[in-house]
Protein backbone atom coordinates (compact mmCIF):
# COMPACT_ATOMS: atom_id res chain seq x y z
CA UNK A 1 0.00 0.00 0.00
CA UNK A 2 2.66 2.63 0.99
CA UNK A 3 5.19 1.23 -1.52
CA UNK A 4 2.04 1.90 -4.24
CA UNK A 5 1.61 5.45 -3.50
CA UNK A 6 5.31 6.52 -2.78
CA UNK A 7 5.58 5.10 -6.80
CA UNK A 8 2.51 7.22 -7.87
CA UNK A 9 4.12 10.23 -6.41
CA UNK A 10 7.34 9.82 -7.89
CA UNK A 11 5.99 9.39 -11.30
CA UNK A 12 3.98 12.49 -10.38
CA UNK A 13 7.06 14.40 -9.22
CA UNK A 14 8.89 13.19 -12.41
CA UNK A 15 5.89 14.53 -14.73
CA UNK A 16 6.18 17.80 -13.45
CA UNK A 17 9.92 18.09 -13.60
CA UNK A 18 9.73 17.21 -17.51
CA UNK A 19 6.78 19.56 -18.11
CA UNK A 20 8.64 22.58 -16.58
CA UNK A 21 11.94 21.60 -18.24
CA UNK A 22 10.07 21.55 -21.62
CA UNK A 23 8.00 24.75 -20.97
CA UNK A 24 11.65 26.29 -20.27
CA UNK A 25 13.24 25.06 -22.97
CA UNK A 26 10.30 26.62 -25.07
CA UNK A 27 10.57 30.15 -23.65
CA UNK A 28 14.36 30.13 -24.73
CA UNK A 29 13.41 29.16 -28.03
CA UNK A 30 10.49 31.96 -28.41
CA UNK A 31 12.75 34.27 -27.17
CA UNK A 32 15.59 33.83 -29.47
CA UNK A 33 13.18 33.25 -32.14
CA UNK A 34 12.15 37.15 -31.95
CA UNK A 35 15.97 38.00 -31.82
CA UNK A 36 18.13 38.64 -34.98
CA UNK A 37 21.43 36.21 -34.73
CA UNK A 38 24.64 37.19 -33.51
CA UNK A 39 27.80 36.86 -35.48
CA UNK A 40 28.28 33.34 -34.33
CA UNK A 41 24.73 31.88 -35.11
CA UNK A 42 24.25 33.80 -38.21
CA UNK A 43 25.05 31.20 -41.08
CA UNK A 44 23.42 27.93 -38.99
CA UNK A 45 20.06 30.41 -39.37
CA UNK A 46 20.13 32.47 -42.28
CA UNK A 47 17.43 31.23 -44.24
CA UNK A 48 15.71 32.71 -47.28
CA UNK A 49 12.75 34.82 -46.34
CA UNK A 50 9.69 36.24 -48.72
CA UNK A 51 10.51 40.13 -47.84
CA UNK A 52 7.66 42.46 -48.96
CA UNK A 53 10.43 45.11 -50.00
CA UNK A 54 13.12 42.80 -51.40
CA UNK A 55 10.59 40.04 -52.74
CA UNK A 56 13.99 38.20 -51.67
CA UNK A 57 14.55 34.79 -50.09
CA UNK A 58 17.71 33.04 -48.23
CA UNK A 59 18.69 29.76 -48.29
CA UNK A 60 18.70 27.88 -45.17
CA UNK A 61 21.57 25.73 -43.84
CA UNK A 62 22.87 24.38 -41.00
CA UNK A 63 22.45 22.02 -38.18
CA UNK A 64 18.82 21.80 -38.45
CA UNK A 65 18.77 22.63 -34.35
CA UNK A 66 15.51 23.19 -33.11
CA UNK A 67 13.58 26.27 -33.59
CA UNK A 68 15.43 26.15 -37.36
CA UNK A 69 13.12 27.58 -40.26
CA UNK A 70 13.43 24.79 -42.92
CA UNK A 71 11.51 25.85 -46.09
CA UNK A 72 10.22 23.13 -48.47
CA UNK A 73 11.07 22.34 -52.53
CA UNK A 74 8.64 25.86 -53.25
CA UNK A 75 10.28 27.85 -50.83
CA UNK A 76 7.26 27.47 -48.42
CA UNK A 77 7.58 27.29 -44.80
CA UNK A 78 7.21 24.05 -43.43
CA UNK A 79 6.72 22.81 -39.94
CA UNK A 80 10.10 21.65 -38.29
CA UNK A 81 9.60 18.18 -35.66
CA UNK A 82 10.39 20.20 -32.82
CA UNK A 83 7.81 22.36 -31.29
CA UNK A 84 5.52 24.82 -33.48
CA UNK A 85 6.10 28.74 -32.89
CA UNK A 86 2.36 28.48 -31.70
CA UNK A 87 3.29 25.67 -29.11
CA UNK A 88 6.39 27.36 -27.61
CA UNK A 89 4.27 30.52 -27.31
CA UNK A 90 1.43 29.01 -25.42
CA UNK A 91 4.16 26.76 -23.00
CA UNK A 92 6.25 30.19 -22.33
CA UNK A 93 2.66 31.59 -20.67
CA UNK A 94 2.67 28.69 -18.57
CA UNK A 95 5.90 29.48 -17.17
CA UNK A 96 6.33 31.30 -14.06
CA UNK A 97 7.84 34.97 -13.84
CA UNK A 98 10.48 34.57 -11.81
CA UNK A 99 11.67 31.08 -14.79
CA UNK A 100 11.25 33.72 -17.39
CA UNK A 101 13.68 36.15 -16.05
CA UNK A 102 16.24 33.62 -15.81
CA UNK A 103 15.43 32.87 -19.76
CA UNK A 104 15.71 36.39 -20.29
CA UNK A 105 19.25 36.74 -18.19
CA UNK A 106 20.47 34.19 -20.04
CA UNK A 107 20.22 35.32 -23.21
CA UNK A 108 21.50 38.74 -22.87
CA UNK A 109 24.30 37.33 -21.02
CA UNK A 110 25.16 35.40 -24.11
CA UNK A 111 24.52 38.15 -26.31
CA UNK A 112 26.99 40.44 -24.21
CA UNK A 113 30.17 37.69 -24.33
CA UNK A 114 29.96 38.01 -27.67
CA UNK A 115 29.99 41.50 -27.84
CA UNK A 116 33.12 41.79 -25.69
CA UNK A 117 34.82 39.38 -28.40
CA UNK A 118 34.86 42.66 -30.67
CA UNK A 119 37.95 44.41 -30.66
CA UNK A 120 38.83 47.62 -30.87
CA UNK A 121 40.46 49.27 -33.39
CA UNK A 122 44.18 49.46 -33.04
CA UNK A 123 45.12 53.23 -32.98
CA UNK A 124 43.00 53.45 -37.01
CA UNK A 125 43.84 56.43 -38.60
CA UNK A 126 41.58 56.47 -42.29
CA UNK A 127 44.55 59.17 -43.59
CA UNK A 128 47.05 56.94 -43.69
CA UNK A 129 45.57 53.51 -44.80
CA UNK A 130 47.60 51.48 -47.29
CA UNK A 131 45.54 50.42 -50.18
CA UNK A 132 48.15 49.29 -52.04
CA UNK A 133 51.58 49.42 -53.77
CA UNK A 134 50.09 51.75 -56.75
CA UNK A 135 51.25 54.95 -55.84
CA UNK A 136 49.95 56.89 -58.93
CA UNK A 137 47.61 58.95 -58.90
CA UNK A 138 44.29 59.35 -61.18
CA UNK A 139 43.02 62.38 -63.32
CA UNK A 140 39.62 63.05 -62.11
CA UNK A 141 37.40 66.31 -62.71
CA UNK A 142 36.99 67.84 -59.18
CA UNK A 143 34.64 70.53 -58.16
CA UNK A 144 35.89 74.15 -58.51
CA UNK A 145 35.39 76.34 -55.24
CA UNK A 146 36.13 79.50 -54.18
CA UNK A 147 37.30 80.56 -50.58
CA UNK A 148 34.33 83.16 -49.17
CA UNK A 149 35.62 83.91 -46.07
CA UNK A 150 37.28 87.74 -46.33
CA UNK A 151 40.04 86.77 -44.25
CA UNK A 152 40.58 83.48 -46.33
CA UNK A 153 41.44 79.99 -44.96
CA UNK A 154 43.76 78.24 -43.90
CA UNK A 155 44.34 74.14 -45.08
CA UNK A 156 45.25 71.49 -42.86
CA UNK A 157 46.34 67.83 -42.23
CA UNK A 158 43.53 66.54 -41.07
CA UNK A 159 39.84 67.11 -40.56
CA UNK A 160 39.83 70.02 -37.18
CA UNK A 161 41.43 72.77 -36.78
CA UNK A 162 43.43 71.57 -34.42
CA UNK A 163 45.67 69.82 -36.63
CA UNK A 164 48.46 71.22 -38.78
CA UNK A 165 48.25 73.68 -41.18
CA UNK A 166 49.74 72.79 -44.71
CA UNK A 167 48.43 75.66 -46.89
CA UNK A 168 47.26 79.23 -46.55
CA UNK A 169 44.75 80.48 -49.09
CA UNK A 170 43.35 84.31 -49.75
CA UNK A 171 39.90 85.52 -50.18
CA UNK A 172 38.81 84.57 -53.00
CA UNK A 173 41.32 82.01 -53.63
CA UNK A 174 40.41 78.98 -56.20
CA UNK A 175 40.58 75.37 -55.33
CA UNK A 176 39.40 71.91 -55.85
CA UNK A 177 36.99 69.75 -53.84
CA UNK A 178 38.00 65.76 -54.38
CA UNK A 179 36.36 64.57 -51.68
CA UNK A 180 34.12 64.77 -48.28
CA UNK A 181 31.96 67.02 -50.62
CA UNK A 182 28.92 67.28 -48.18
CA UNK A 183 30.76 67.38 -45.05
CA UNK A 184 32.03 69.54 -42.33
CA UNK A 185 35.54 69.41 -44.03
CA UNK A 186 35.99 68.62 -47.10
CA UNK A 187 39.21 67.19 -48.90
CA UNK A 188 40.96 70.02 -51.59
CA UNK A 189 43.87 70.58 -54.33
CA UNK A 190 45.12 73.70 -54.63
CA UNK A 191 48.07 74.17 -56.84
CA UNK A 192 50.88 72.19 -54.94
CA UNK A 193 48.48 71.63 -51.54
CA UNK A 194 46.75 68.90 -50.47
CA UNK A 195 44.58 69.03 -47.01
CA UNK A 196 41.33 69.83 -45.48
CA UNK A 197 39.60 73.19 -45.46
CA UNK A 198 36.03 73.88 -42.97
CA UNK A 199 33.00 73.80 -45.67
CA UNK A 200 31.78 76.98 -44.62
CA UNK A 201 34.26 78.84 -45.84
CA UNK A 202 34.17 77.95 -49.44
CA UNK A 203 31.41 77.86 -51.75
CA UNK A 204 31.01 75.96 -54.92
CA UNK A 205 28.87 75.48 -57.81
CA UNK A 206 27.21 78.52 -59.84
CA UNK A 207 28.75 81.30 -57.20
CA UNK A 208 31.83 79.71 -57.87
CA UNK A 209 31.47 79.68 -61.61
CA UNK A 210 30.55 83.18 -61.71
CA UNK A 211 32.87 84.19 -59.25
CA UNK A 212 35.82 82.97 -61.87
CA UNK A 213 34.15 84.05 -64.82
CA UNK A 214 34.30 87.69 -63.27
CA UNK A 215 37.60 87.86 -61.52
CA UNK A 216 39.29 85.70 -63.84
CA UNK A 217 42.89 85.78 -63.98
CA UNK A 218 43.47 87.51 -59.80
CA UNK A 219 42.14 84.10 -58.51
CA UNK A 220 44.99 82.65 -56.70
CA UNK A 221 46.22 79.47 -55.59
CA UNK A 222 46.79 77.96 -51.98
CA UNK A 223 50.14 78.47 -50.51
CA UNK A 224 52.59 76.06 -49.09
CA UNK A 225 52.99 76.14 -45.27
CA UNK A 226 54.22 72.49 -44.88
CA UNK A 227 56.20 70.31 -47.03
CA UNK A 228 54.60 67.72 -49.18
CA UNK A 229 56.61 65.03 -48.03
CA UNK A 230 55.71 65.79 -44.38
CA UNK A 231 51.97 66.11 -45.05
CA UNK A 232 50.23 62.99 -44.43
CA UNK A 233 47.00 64.44 -45.55
CA UNK A 234 48.99 64.45 -49.30
CA UNK A 235 47.81 61.13 -50.32
CA UNK A 236 44.25 61.00 -48.47
CA UNK A 237 42.94 60.42 -52.18
CA UNK A 238 45.28 59.78 -55.05
CA UNK A 239 43.11 61.47 -57.40
CA UNK A 240 43.63 64.87 -58.92
CA UNK A 241 42.76 67.64 -61.31
CA UNK A 242 46.40 67.85 -62.74
CA UNK A 243 47.31 65.96 -65.70
CA UNK A 244 49.25 62.51 -64.43
CA UNK A 245 50.44 60.38 -67.66
CA UNK A 246 52.85 62.17 -69.35
CA UNK A 247 54.86 61.77 -72.31
CA UNK A 248 58.22 59.45 -72.14
CA UNK A 249 61.94 60.97 -72.04
CA UNK A 250 64.12 57.90 -72.53
CA UNK A 251 67.28 57.80 -70.26
CA UNK A 252 70.09 55.19 -70.00
CA UNK A 253 72.59 54.56 -67.37
CA UNK A 254 75.85 55.09 -68.53
CA UNK A 255 77.33 53.15 -65.60
CA UNK A 256 75.72 51.35 -62.73
CA UNK A 257 73.91 54.26 -60.72
CA UNK A 258 72.03 54.78 -57.69
CA UNK A 259 68.67 56.80 -57.13
CA UNK A 260 68.47 58.76 -54.15
CA UNK A 261 65.71 60.07 -51.84
CA UNK A 262 66.94 63.76 -52.28
CA UNK A 263 69.40 66.08 -54.66
CA UNK A 264 72.36 64.83 -52.83
CA UNK A 265 74.61 61.24 -52.65
CA UNK A 266 74.68 61.49 -48.46
CA UNK A 267 70.57 61.24 -49.40
CA UNK A 268 69.14 57.17 -48.57
CA UNK A 269 69.13 55.37 -52.21
CA UNK A 270 65.67 53.94 -53.06
CA UNK A 271 66.93 52.12 -56.08
CA UNK A 272 70.05 50.81 -58.20
CA UNK A 273 69.69 51.29 -62.13
CA UNK A 274 72.39 49.02 -63.74
CA UNK A 275 74.66 49.72 -66.46
CA UNK A 276 72.04 49.99 -69.48
CA UNK A 277 69.21 50.61 -67.57
CA UNK A 278 66.38 52.14 -69.07
CA UNK A 279 64.36 55.12 -66.89
CA UNK A 280 62.29 58.04 -67.89
CA UNK A 281 62.92 61.43 -66.88
CA UNK A 282 60.12 63.54 -65.33
CA UNK A 283 61.63 66.87 -63.90
CA UNK A 284 64.91 68.98 -63.57
CA UNK A 285 66.15 67.88 -67.42
CA UNK A 286 68.36 71.31 -67.19
CA UNK A 287 70.03 71.18 -64.08
CA UNK A 288 72.70 68.80 -62.42
CA UNK A 289 70.14 66.32 -61.31
CA UNK A 290 66.86 64.52 -62.64
CA UNK A 291 64.15 63.10 -61.54
CA UNK A 292 63.21 60.04 -62.66
CA UNK A 293 60.79 56.72 -63.16
CA UNK A 294 62.05 53.40 -63.24
CA UNK A 295 59.61 50.61 -62.70
CA UNK A 296 58.81 51.61 -59.29
CA UNK A 297 61.82 53.14 -58.33
CA UNK A 298 61.14 57.15 -58.20
CA UNK A 299 63.70 59.57 -57.09
CA UNK A 300 66.78 61.73 -58.17
CA UNK A 301 69.80 60.57 -60.73
CA UNK A 302 73.04 62.92 -61.12
CA UNK A 303 72.51 63.86 -64.85
CA UNK A 304 76.34 63.10 -65.75
CA UNK A 305 75.60 59.06 -65.22
CA UNK A 306 73.03 59.52 -67.76
CA UNK A 307 72.47 58.92 -71.51
CA UNK A 308 70.05 61.15 -72.62
CA UNK A 309 67.94 63.18 -75.92
CA UNK A 310 69.03 61.47 -79.77
CA UNK A 311 71.38 59.05 -77.70
CA UNK A 312 69.36 57.14 -75.45
CA UNK A 313 66.50 57.53 -77.95
CA UNK A 314 68.24 55.81 -80.30
CA UNK A 315 69.36 53.25 -77.72
CA UNK A 316 65.81 52.53 -77.18
CA UNK A 317 64.74 52.02 -80.59
CA UNK A 318 67.97 49.25 -81.07
CA UNK A 319 67.48 47.32 -78.29
CA UNK A 320 63.19 47.57 -77.46
CA UNK A 321 61.76 48.93 -74.56
CA UNK A 322 60.56 46.03 -73.13
CA UNK A 323 64.17 44.11 -73.36
CA UNK A 324 65.48 46.78 -71.49
CA UNK A 325 66.48 46.54 -67.79
CA UNK A 326 64.72 48.74 -64.81
CA UNK A 327 65.65 49.81 -61.83
CA UNK A 328 65.95 47.37 -58.89
CA UNK A 329 63.58 48.77 -55.86
CA UNK A 330 65.76 49.40 -52.53
CA UNK A 331 62.70 51.72 -51.08
CA UNK A 332 59.02 50.94 -51.06
CA UNK A 333 57.08 53.35 -52.81
CA UNK A 334 55.16 54.41 -49.77
CA UNK A 335 58.27 55.09 -47.76
CA UNK A 336 60.32 56.41 -50.11
CA UNK A 337 59.86 60.54 -49.64
CA UNK A 338 60.59 61.58 -53.11
CA UNK A 339 57.64 59.84 -54.55
CA UNK A 340 56.00 62.36 -54.95
CA UNK A 341 57.88 64.97 -55.75
CA UNK A 342 55.86 64.80 -59.39
CA UNK A 343 52.39 63.12 -59.44
CA UNK A 344 53.00 62.48 -63.18
CA UNK A 345 54.07 59.22 -64.70
CA UNK A 346 54.76 57.37 -67.73
CA UNK A 347 51.89 55.35 -67.25
CA UNK A 348 48.56 54.80 -65.55
CA UNK A 349 47.15 53.68 -62.45
CA UNK A 350 46.12 50.75 -61.53
CA UNK A 351 41.92 51.08 -61.06
CA UNK A 352 41.99 49.01 -58.34
CA UNK A 353 43.55 51.07 -55.83
CA UNK A 354 41.19 54.35 -56.61
CA UNK A 355 38.48 51.59 -56.01
CA UNK A 356 39.50 50.37 -52.82
CA UNK A 357 39.64 53.66 -51.86
CA UNK A 358 36.27 54.81 -52.68
CA UNK A 359 34.92 51.33 -51.86
CA UNK A 360 35.84 52.19 -48.03
CA UNK A 361 35.11 55.21 -47.64
CA UNK A 362 31.41 54.41 -49.00
CA UNK A 363 31.16 51.30 -46.31
CA UNK A 364 32.50 53.64 -43.78
CA UNK A 365 29.57 56.04 -43.92
CA UNK A 366 27.16 53.33 -43.01
CA UNK A 367 28.94 52.56 -39.36
CA UNK A 368 25.91 53.09 -36.63
CA UNK A 369 23.42 51.73 -38.83
CA UNK A 370 21.30 48.45 -37.32
CA UNK A 371 22.19 44.81 -37.35
CA UNK A 372 18.81 42.91 -38.99
CA UNK A 373 19.58 39.16 -39.56
CA UNK A 374 18.36 38.40 -43.23
CA UNK A 375 19.00 42.09 -44.24
CA UNK A 376 20.73 43.27 -47.65
CA UNK A 377 19.71 47.61 -46.77
CA UNK A 378 22.78 49.70 -45.57
CA UNK A 379 20.76 52.24 -43.86
CA UNK A 380 17.50 50.29 -42.52
CA UNK A 381 19.86 47.03 -41.45
CA UNK A 382 21.78 44.23 -43.16
CA UNK A 383 23.10 40.54 -41.20
CA UNK A 384 27.45 40.31 -42.00
CA UNK A 385 27.01 38.64 -45.35
CA UNK A 386 24.08 41.21 -46.48
CA UNK A 387 26.18 44.04 -45.96
CA UNK A 388 29.55 43.07 -47.80
CA UNK A 389 27.10 42.19 -50.68
CA UNK A 390 25.22 45.41 -50.89
CA UNK A 391 28.76 47.00 -50.86
CA UNK A 392 29.45 45.21 -53.13
CA UNK A 393 26.47 45.76 -55.77
CA UNK A 394 27.23 49.13 -55.17
CA UNK A 395 30.17 49.07 -57.23
CA UNK A 396 29.01 46.62 -59.69
CA UNK A 397 29.93 43.36 -58.46
CA UNK A 398 27.40 40.53 -58.12
CA UNK A 399 28.45 37.94 -55.32
CA UNK A 400 26.76 35.36 -53.21
CA UNK A 401 24.60 36.01 -50.41
CA UNK A 402 25.40 33.74 -47.53
CA UNK A 403 28.77 33.88 -46.09
CA UNK A 404 29.87 30.52 -46.35
CA UNK A 405 29.03 30.93 -50.48
CA UNK A 406 31.07 34.10 -50.29
CA UNK A 407 33.99 32.35 -49.13
CA UNK A 408 33.72 29.67 -52.15
CA UNK A 409 33.64 32.90 -53.98
CA UNK A 410 36.84 34.71 -53.21
CA UNK A 411 40.32 33.91 -53.81
CA UNK A 412 41.72 33.17 -50.55
CA UNK A 413 44.57 34.92 -49.91
CA UNK A 414 46.67 35.39 -46.25
CA UNK A 415 45.22 38.19 -43.68
CA UNK A 416 48.47 39.38 -43.63
CA UNK A 417 48.39 40.02 -47.63
CA UNK A 418 44.83 41.93 -47.15
CA UNK A 419 44.25 45.29 -48.84
CA UNK A 420 41.32 47.42 -47.87
CA UNK A 421 37.92 46.00 -49.77
CA UNK A 422 39.22 42.74 -49.10
CA UNK A 423 37.03 40.44 -46.97
CA UNK A 424 37.92 38.94 -43.74
CA UNK A 425 36.08 35.03 -43.08
CA UNK A 426 35.54 33.66 -39.78
CA UNK A 427 35.63 29.98 -38.59
CA UNK A 428 34.26 28.95 -35.42
CA UNK A 429 35.58 25.17 -36.05
CA UNK A 430 32.35 23.75 -37.80
CA UNK A 431 31.89 26.38 -40.66
CA UNK A 432 32.76 29.93 -42.13
CA UNK A 433 30.16 31.59 -40.00
CA UNK A 434 30.90 35.10 -40.14
CA UNK A 435 32.66 37.95 -42.44
CA UNK A 436 33.75 41.72 -42.60
CA UNK A 437 35.33 44.17 -44.69
CA UNK A 438 38.96 44.94 -44.30
CA UNK A 439 39.46 48.58 -44.27
CA UNK A 440 43.61 48.42 -43.40
CA UNK A 441 45.64 49.01 -39.88
CA UNK A 442 44.27 45.77 -38.76
CA UNK A 443 40.67 47.02 -38.85
CA UNK A 444 37.47 45.72 -40.20
CA UNK A 445 33.71 47.16 -40.58
CA UNK A 446 31.22 45.07 -40.21
CA UNK A 447 27.52 44.08 -39.16
CA UNK A 448 28.36 42.41 -35.83
CA UNK A 449 25.60 41.48 -34.37
CA UNK A 450 21.91 42.93 -33.00
CA UNK A 451 23.43 45.14 -29.82
CA UNK A 452 26.48 46.91 -31.96
CA UNK A 453 25.03 46.85 -35.22
CA UNK A 454 27.78 48.33 -38.04
CA UNK A 455 31.00 49.39 -36.48
CA UNK A 456 34.37 49.50 -36.91
CA UNK A 457 36.86 46.85 -35.06
CA UNK A 458 39.89 45.05 -35.11
CA UNK A 459 39.74 42.05 -36.90
CA UNK A 460 39.41 40.00 -33.40
CA UNK A 461 39.54 36.26 -32.91
CA UNK A 462 38.68 33.19 -34.91
CA UNK A 463 39.59 35.09 -38.52
CA UNK A 464 41.14 32.38 -40.71
CA UNK A 465 41.51 33.73 -44.04
CA UNK A 466 40.81 36.99 -46.79
CA UNK A 467 38.85 36.64 -49.62
CA UNK A 468 40.09 38.77 -52.71
CA UNK A 469 37.28 40.16 -54.96
CA UNK A 470 38.71 43.26 -56.56
CA UNK A 471 41.91 41.95 -58.40
CA UNK A 472 44.91 44.09 -58.76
Amino acid sequence: MYRKKFLTAFLCLMMAVSVRQYASASEVGALEEDMPPLPGEETWIEALEDESETGTEEETEGPGSEGDIILGEDGTEMADEGESESESELESESESESEVEITVEVVEVTQYALDTDLVPIPEYDADKVFFGDEYRFTQVEGKCAVVCSKEGCQVYEGKGDTYRVVGEMDYYGVCYVLADEDKEWVYIESGNVRGFVNNGDIVTGDVADRIISVRGDDLTEARLTLAKTDNAAFTYTTTTVNEVVVDKVYAIAACSTEIYEQKKTSAPVVGRLAEGGLCYILEDTGTDWCYVESGDARGFVQAEDLIRGDEADACVAQAGEEMLSRAEVLIAPRDNRACYYTLTSVQAASTSQLLRETMVKYALQFVGNPYVWGGTSLTHGADCSGFVQAIYAQFGYSIPRVTWDQAAYCQRIPISEALPGDLIFYFDGRSIYHVSMYIGNGAVVQAANSRAGIITSGIGGNAVYAGRIIQN
